[in-house]
């Protein structure tokens, strides 16, 4: 909703406009044009602001042409000055003009918009009288004190100007606008209403203004009365678009945005694109995930805004969004050579190259991305986890070593790079990395996580347990840490109704982790709970089908239960993913031991028959 007081602020801007477009020093008299006065002004020009010696003195007689064409000279120098932004030399340029021209009340007038721009208010209010004092009937002026007393709110002194404009003038329109401005901002709706309905020349101003009114009193009736203004303002001008924005909010305000939305494609059908309707659908749109209709009033706003950057970055998200990647590319692309040095659509533009597996153009992208960047980390980590998928190692550990170096270095990196280092079995190595890394984040709790990870893979189990025991002092919810401590303490079959208690914490978090389950599985089995274990473990095995060590242990499960045959299954499954020799030694003696008690079974006599049993340790 557009306030009252804001309102007036655009009203003011208005108003300075129509002024700065007059162009003459008096009303007949036509200025002579001077181009390209502003940037070849000579540097000496403002120290010439007198008359001529023997002008001022008296010895000689005034030519008023020679006044008249000095004085219109250094008018245009102003007005070229107050175009370029330079209102300090502009200030100057009018008052050389006065000195030629005197009785100029426009010159003055000039003079009050100039200083009102520096927000020079009292100089600006003295030059606007001064006008005043040498023409009585110049309206300009009176609009312009006007103005400027409503800038600083004093409106009783405002309102006695624009009521001097209408004894002048009766019919202007300026006026009455201003008034019902001023009158609404001090809540005297009333009067502001009835200054605005004498608007006859824009009635499609007049009404839309009061329907602005109506809304701010804001009860049910008024909505109403401004719904029916809003409307008036529209028939009188179908191409105005003020009246139908207002009249959409007041539709969402009253729970009726289907009819907003209606309302604003009739607008755009019948009276062509706008660019404040396109954003109003576009945002709909986009909130109700509706991509293909906010993508093509994006591509309205693309067409009708002078710098569409933003939007363009915003067709680009629609597009990735839709997983139109391709296209996504092109607009990112179209983006980047506006801004090039935007790290941000870069590091976008990378991450869409990774989605559609252009690995090469993705990393070159992503080693784009500057230090200082804050999606620098990110990149850095993208880029060698791009390398590791192109089973580039060296390149990978290249790319986070000099992250690490950087000044904006982050705890992933020291975290990936200990994975690298990992998978080329140098423990060693990654462990002191990680210990670099656990002394700059201490607070890190993913880096105290690969810490117990390393420690494992050296066998340093003790170590592996106080270093999970740090993870979740750190974040006691970390799901790996009470995962991997669980596993750990079921391993060595210790504290192993706190490991449950762990692991179920973690199955928490999530619910769906093959790994966890099988935690939790393995668990039960260290208890004894064969038959509660099998349930968990068959989840966990289906949703991680291809891991050997889930197989094998529901294989223990359902040998513990006496069913060989599954038990058999699922360690030949075991043994097809097992990539470690001694493991595949391991499983395979199980399956002979399997075997063996089958033909055992088959072969036994009747238990009447006292046989030695085989024992558990034998099985």
């Amino acid at each position: 909703m557009l306030k009252a007081h804001k309102l007036i602020f655009c009203l003011i801007l208005l108003l300075n406009a129509f002024i700065l477009g007059c162009s003459s020093t008096s009303e007949k008299q036509e200025i002579l044009p001077v181009a390209g006065v502003g940037p070849t002004l000579d540097e000496n020009y403002f120290k010439n602001t007198r008359l001529p010696a023997n002008v001022a003195d008296g010895s000689q007689p005034l030519d008023p042409v020679y006044m008249q064409t000095q004085a219109d000279y250094h008018f245009s120098v102003g007005e070229a000055l107050s175009l370029e932004g330079k209102a300090d030399q502009a200030i100057q340029a009018f008052k050389t003009s006065l000195i030629y021209d005197q009785k100029s009340p426009r010159i003055h007038l000039r003079l009050s918009v100039e200083f009102l721009k520096q927000g020079l208010v009292s100089e600006s209010i003295a030059q606007a009288e001064e006008a005043i004092s040498k023409d009585s009937k110049y309206l300009d002026a009176y609009l312009l004190l006007g103005s400027v007393y409503s800038t600083i709110k004093t409106y009783p002194k405002a309102i006695l100007q624009y009521e001097k404009v209408l004894k002048l003038d009766p019919k202007n329109q300026e006026a009455p606008l201003y008034l019902g401005a001023i009158y609404a901002e001090e809540k005297k709706y009333d009067q502001a209403i009835v200054q605005l309905q004498s608007l006859l020349k824009s009635p499609h101003i007049a009404h839309f203004y009061i329907g602005k009114i109506y809304m701010e009193k804001g009860t049910a009736k008024e909505e109403k009365l401004a719904e029916n203004a809003f409307k008036k303002s529209n028939e009188a001008k179908p191409d105005f678009v003020e009246p139908i924005l207002a009249l959409g909010a007041l539709y969402v305000k009253n729970g009726k945005e289907a009819q907003a939305i209606e309302m604003f494609k009739q607008h755009a059908y019948k009276n062509g694109p706008t660019l404040r309707v396109a954003e109003i659908l576009a945002q709909h749109y986009l909130e109700k995930e509706q991509y293909d209709l906010a993508y093509d009033q994006l591509g309205v706003m693309e067409a009708l805004e002078e710098d569409p950057i933003n939007t363009k970055v915003k067709m680009a998200l629609v597009l990735i969004e839709k997983k139109d990647f391709n296209r996504a590319i092109e607009k990112l692309q179209e983006v980047l050579v506006a801004i090039p040095e935007s790290d941000k659509i870069r590091f976008y533009l990378a991450a869409v190259y990774e989605e559609v597996k252009d690995f090469d153009n993705a990393i070159k992208h992503f080693n784009l991305i500057p230090v200082e960047s804050s999606f620098y980390g990110e990149s850095v980590i993208h880029a060698a986890y791009l390398y590791k998928q192109q089973m580039k190692t060296d390149e990978s550990i290249a790319v986070i070593k000099k992250g690490i170096e950087s000044a904006n270095s982050t705890p992933q990196m020291y975290s990936l790079y200990a994975s690298l280092l990992d998978e080329k079995k140098k423990y060693s190595e990654a462990l002191n990395i990680l210990n670099v890394g656990s002394k700059k984040y201490p607070d890190n709790a993913q880096i105290q996580f690969f810490i117990g990870n390393m420690h494992d893979r050296l066998g340093e189990k003790d170590k592996v347990i106080s270093s999970m025991q740090k993870v979740l002092e750190l974040d006691p919810d970390h799901v790996q840490g009470l995962n991997y401590l669980a596993f750990t303490f079921a391993e060595a079959e210790q504290n192993l109704p706190d490991a449950e208690k762990m692991v179920r914490r973690a199955l928490e978090r999530e619910p769906n982790d093959g790994y966890i389950l099988d935690t939790l599985g393995w668990i039960l089995y260290k208890q004894g709970k064969f038959k509660e274990a099998i349930p968990v473990l068959e989840k966990a095995h289906l949703l991680v089908p291809g891991e050997s060590i889930i197989a094998e242990h529901l294989g223990d499960a359902y040998y513990k239960q006496k069913n060989t045959e599954k038990a058999k299954k699922m360690y030949l499954r075991a043994v097809e993913f097992a990539e470690d020799k001694e493991k595949i030694e391991a499983i395979r003696a199980k399956i002979l031991a399997l075997e063996d008690q089958r033909s055992i079974t088959v072969d036994r006599v009747p238990a009447s028959i006292q046989k030695p049993v085989y024992s558990e340790s034998a099985k």
